[in-house]
């Protein structure tokens, strides 16, 4: 495993002005925890460090996407704001899991690996495969996640963290539902059966993650109210079953109407 490094300097400075949050993660390394769920939680948040950091490539190459398909001027400033939220929720994942006592990983590899097929569309459709994938279908679902988390009592700190994160994704993902609808026009049918396409490659590991889940569960289990898990929200976390029953809330209730009024369930 590489670690997530800081460079300290010059780059300390730019890098706390634009992380922006004035958290005391020290907090998190006196507060008791115990040493089975202090485990579970810098897996969970370690494995968040590495997802983030994929995000940054991610929102940097949709940067070049819209870039290079013209979009209107206004776009790249939401692009330009995605990539540095996602530097800034990294920076917060990595603190998480210091704040524990681990150590942050970076992706292994840490190069962002393409799909040869992708990276020979134009980049009209680079930018809406990224939009409908990212933008749209996983911002949703994380902020999903999130909200869950942060409708139960956190440690002080990861209630600082999940504040300082949702506020970002909110904007991520209605920047994405924006830019699908836009985007979708100039397309012929054939460009919305590819963005159908990218929402059931996307949802793919989702559903198999959830209905895994789900299969294990009694009818009485499928319930929020059944997995109240009080000690793992206050960490910050959710076990698999949690993430599924609201995983299937999120898709009901915003992911399959936002879709099927753009033609894309």
């Amino acid at each position: 495993m590489r670690p997530l490094r800081r460079a300290d300097g010059v780059f300390r400075a730019l890098h706390d002005a634009l992380v922006g949050v004035d958290i005391d993660f020290a907090a998190l390394g006196d507060a008791g925890f115990s040493k089975e769920d202090k485990d579970f939680a810098i897996a969970v948040w370690a494995d968040r460090v590495q997802t983030e950091y994929r995000s940054i490539q991610v929102m940097t190459r949709f940067l070049g996407e819209v870039l290079g398909a013209g979009d209107p001027l206004d776009v790249y400033a939401g692009a330009v704001e995605a990539i540095a939220d996602e530097v800034r929720h990294t920076a917060l994942c990595a603190a998480v899991v210091t704040g524990l006592g681990g150590v942050p990983p970076l992706p292994d590899p840490v190069g962002e690996v393409e799909n040869p097929g992708f990276l020979q569309l134009g980049m009209a459709e680079r930018a809406l495969g990224t939009a409908v994938s990212m933008l749209a279908v996983s911002e949703t679902i994380s902020t999903a996640f999130i909200e869950d988390l942060r409708t139960r009592p956190a440690h002080p700190v990861i209630r600082a963290v999940l504040d300082a994160t949702v506020a970002d994704e909110e904007t991520h993902h209605a920047f994405g539902w924006a830019y699908v609808e836009a985007s979708l026009a100039r397309f012929d049918a054939s460009g919305r059966d590819f963005a159908r396409l990218v929402v059931e490659t996307t949802l793919a590991p989702h559903e198999a993650h959830a209905q895994q889940a789900l299969a294990a569960m009694a009818p009485a289990q499928r319930r929020l109210s059944a997995w109240p898990e009080a000690h793992l929200a206050w960490l910050g976390i959710a076990s698999p079953e949690r993430q599924a029953l609201v995983y299937e809330q999120v898709k009901a209730d915003v992911l399959r109407p936002q879709l099927e009024r753009l033609g894309l369930w």
